[in-house]
């Protein structure tokens, strides 16, 4: 796994430890971003393992003080030019506001750019997920390629929008 820290006004940023597994399984339960089988110990357990064994996989919680506002995952990429792929970022429904979402995936984006000389970020979401769509078109992100059908939720099918940002 990628080792994150990351701190900034009262973020923290890291990695997740095996350990953090029932805390951040029963704070997606709790959420609505989450379908059943996402919410599942042994799948998240899981996705756990394949990011621990990647060296260049990442999955990040987000914490103010002892509380947890959200995670992220995705992996980087080394070649030339470096690539970050931010696979999900979910915030706290309390907490979700356009500021606090911005300013932790501009500090992350930062935090890649001047540790690891990522110069291209991209994103998968579903195509027809605005408030998704609006976020990541605020902090610079384009739409480059969707992909029909890709994703199958309670049954139905969506479009894959990728979006991409590249430094300058």
């Amino acid at each position: 796994m990628l080792d994150v820290e990351l701190r900034f006004n009262d973020i923290n940023i890291s990695n997740i430890k095996k350990s953090d597994l029932p805390q951040i399984q029963t704070w997606m339960k709790l959420q609505k971003q989450f379908v059943h089988d996402e919410t599942d110990l042994e799948e998240l357990k899981e996705r756990f393992l394949e990011s621990y064994i990647s060296e260049c996989e990442f999955f990040l919680k987000i914490n103010r003080e002892q509380e947890l506002l959200g995670i992220i995952k995705g992996r980087l990429e080394f070649k030339n030019p470096n690539e970050a792929w931010i696979w999900y970022f979910y915030i706290d429904d309390k907490y979700r506001t356009a500021n606090l979402n911005n300013k932790i995936m501009e500090e992350l984006l930062n935090y890649f750019l001047c540790e690891y000389d990522v110069d291209i970020f991209c994103t998968r979401i579903i195509k027809n997920d605005r408030e998704s769509l609006e976020f990541w078109k605020n902090i610079g992100f384009k739409s480059v390629r969707m992909v029909k059908d890709f994703y199958s939720i309670n049954g139905k099918y969506m479009d894959m929008l990728i979006m991409k940002r590249v430094e300058v």
